[in-house]
C-alpha cells in the first residue's frame, strides 16, 4: 500500500475530506456488519459444497488414483491430474477419457463419471478413484449504481453486502477512500473465511488420520477442540464423527458378510474331506473284494459276472472320489478368493483415505499461504491508512433496491434480496435507487447522468 494514498492531490487530509463530503460515504453504511455474514459464509461453504452443481466457466481440480495392493502404493494418473474448465456448452474435455457432460452435475457425480469412463476406456479390473474439487467458481456480475460494475470472482459464502463491497459500494463515494476501505474489509473477510476453511480441513484431516491409523475414534487437534463451543465448529466435529462411524460400519458390514461366506465354505470343505475319507475306506474294501473275486475266477470257483460287478463298483467309487477331489479344490479356491476380497475391502477404504489425505495437505498448504498474504496486506493497510478505516458518516442515507437474476431450473429468475442474502456463482446483482415518489427515481437518474 502506498503511504501517500490517504492524502489527496490538493494536500487536504483524507480525514478532513471525509468530514466535508456529505454523500461521500453513503455506500459504506453496511460494511460494519460484514463480519457477521462471514459466519454464515463458513456454514454455506460446508453445507452447500455437496449440493453445488457445475456450470460453464467453473474450474475444477481433478486427481485420479488407482490403488495397487501388490506394490502397496497409490498410482496417480498424471494426464488426468490438473485443472479443467467447464466449457460454454457445459462439458469437460479430459485426456484419455474425452468429453464429459458436467453442467448440472455435482462434484461427486463427476468423480464417479471420471472413474467409470476411465475404467471402461483402459479396461481396468477396478474403478480408479477420482478426487474432484472446485478450483475457481464461475464469476458473478454486479451492475447498476455501484462504483465499479463488472465481473468478479466468486468465493463460497459470499453475501450481497460483500459483493457490493467488491464492486466499490453503492452511489458515488470517493474512489480513493472507498478503495482503501474495500481492500481492508475484503482482506478481513478473506482472513476469517480462510480461518473457517482451515478449521474444517483440520477436522477432516483428523478423521482421515483416524482411518489410516486404525483408531477407534477421531482425535481432533487443539485448534478445533478449543472452539468446540461455537455452533459452526461443533457441527463440523459432529459431521466428521458421523462420517467416520458411517464408513466404519460400512466396512465392517462388508467384512462380516465375507466372513460368513468364508465360514460356510470352511464347513463345506470339512464335509467334503469327510466324504473323501469315507470314499477312500469304501475304495479299499471294494479293491479287496475285487482281488478276491479275481482269484476265485482264476481258480474257476466263481462266475465271471461277479468279477464284472466288482470291477464296476471300484470304477464307480473312483469316479465319485474324483468328483469330491474337484469339489475340494473349488472350495479351496473360493476360500482364497474370499480372503482376497476381504483384503480388497480394507485396501479400498485405505486408498480413499490416502487420496483424501493428499488433497487435504495441498489445501491446508494453500490456505496457510493465502492467510499469510492476506494478513500482510491488512497489516500494510492498517499501518499506512489508519484514518481511512475509522467510523464512516451515516447521514443523508439513500435507499437502494437490490435484485439478483439467477438461473433456476434453466430459467432466469429475478429475486429481491437483502444485504445478508447469499450470492451464487453466475448471479447478476443489480443496484437501483429506490424513490418515494414515481418521479424521484427519474430525477435521480437524470442527476447521475449529468
Amino acid at each position: 500500500m502506498n503511504p501517500g494514498v490517504p492524502r489527496g492531490t490538493n494536500g487536504v487530509s483524507v480525514e478532513r475530506r471525509a468530514r466535508s463530503g456529505t454523500g461521500r460515504y453513503l455506500a459504506l453504511k453496511a460494511y460494519f456488519i460484514i463480519f457477521l455474514s462471514l459466519l454464515l459464509g463458513a456454514a454455506w461453504s460446508s453445507a452447500r459444497a455437496d449440493e453445488y452443481t457445475l456450470g460453464p466457466q467453473d474450474v475444477i481440480r481433478v486427481r485420479v488414483f488407482e490403488w495397487r495392493p501388490n506394490a502397496g502404493v497409490a498410482f496417480e494418473w498424471a494426464p488426468l491430474t490438473g485443472e479443467f474448465t467447464v466449457s460454454a456448452g457445459g462439458s469437460l474435455s479430459l485426456p484419455i477419457i474425452g468429453t464429459v457432460p458436467a453442467a448440472g452435475k455435482t462434484l461427486e457425480q463427476i468423480s464417479n463419471v471420471i472413474g467409470d469412463q476411465l475404467q471402461r476406456q483402459i479396461g481396468l479390473q477396478k474403478r480408479p478413484s477420482a478426487s474432484v474439487e472446485i478450483s475457481t467458481y464461475r464469476p458473478f456480475f454486479v451492475t447498476g449504481i455501484v462504483a465499479a460494475p463488472g465481473k468478479y470472482s466468486f468465493i463460497p459464502g459470499l453475501t450481497v453486502v460483500q459483493a457490493l463491497s467488491m464492486a466499490g459500494g453503492t452511489g458515488h463515494a470517493d474512489t480513493t477512500v472507498i478503495g482503501v476501505q474495500r481492500e481492508a474489509i475484503v482482506s478481513e473477510g478473506e482472513l476469517r473465511e480462510l480461518g473457517w476453511q482451515r478449521l474444517g480441513l483440520a477436522a477432516r484431516q483428523a478423521r482421515v488420520e483416524a482411518v489410516l491409523n486404525n483408531q477407534p475414534t477421531i482425535v481432533f487437534p487443539q485448534i478445533v477442540t478449543t472452539r468446540a463451543d461455537q455452533p459452526v465448529v461443533a457441527r463440523m466435529m459432529s459431521d466428521e464423527k458421523a462420517l467416520f462411524e458411517s464408513r466404519a460400519r460400512s466396512m465392517q458390514t462388508e467384512l462380516e458378510a465375507l466372513e460368513q461366506a468364508k465360514s460356510l465354505a470352511t464347513r463345506q470343505l470339512q464335509a467334503l474331506r469327510a466324504k473323501e475319507s469315507l470314499l477312500a475306506q469304501q475304495m479299499e474294501l471294494a479293491t479287496k473284494d475285487l482281488n478276491s473275486v479275481n482269484k476265485l475266477v482264476s481258480q474257476g470257483l466263481t462266475l465271471s459276472s461277479r468279477q464284472v460287478g466288482a470291477s464296476q463298483n471300484v470304477a464307480d467309487l473312483e469316479s465319485r472320489g474324483l468328483d469330491v477331489s474337484l469339489a475340494i479344490v473349488k472350495t479351496q479356491q473360493d476360500l482364497a478368493k474370499l480372503d482376497q476380497q476381504a483384503t480388497d475391502v480394507e485396501d479400498k477404504y485405505k486408498r480413499d483415505a490416502l487420496i483424501e489425505a493428499a488433497g487435504l495437505r495441498d489445501s491446508l498448504a494453500s490456505i496457510l499461504e493465502k492467510s499469510k498474504t492476506t494478513q500482510a496486506l491488512l497489516t500494510n493497510i492498517e499501518t499506512y491508512a489508519p484514518t481511512v478505516l475509522g467510523p464512516l458518516a451515516a447521514d443523508n442515507q439513500t435507499a437502494f433496491s437490490l435484485t439478483i437474476s439467477r438461473q433456476i431450473d434453466g430459467k432466469i429468475t429475478t429475486l429481491d434480496v437483502n444485504d445478508d442474502d447469499l450470492v451464487a456463482p453466475g448471479d447478476v446483482l443489480r443496484v437501483k435507487r429506490r424513490s418515494a415518489t414515481p418521479n424521484a427515481e427519474l430525477f435521480m437518474n437524470q442527476k447521475d447522468t449529468q
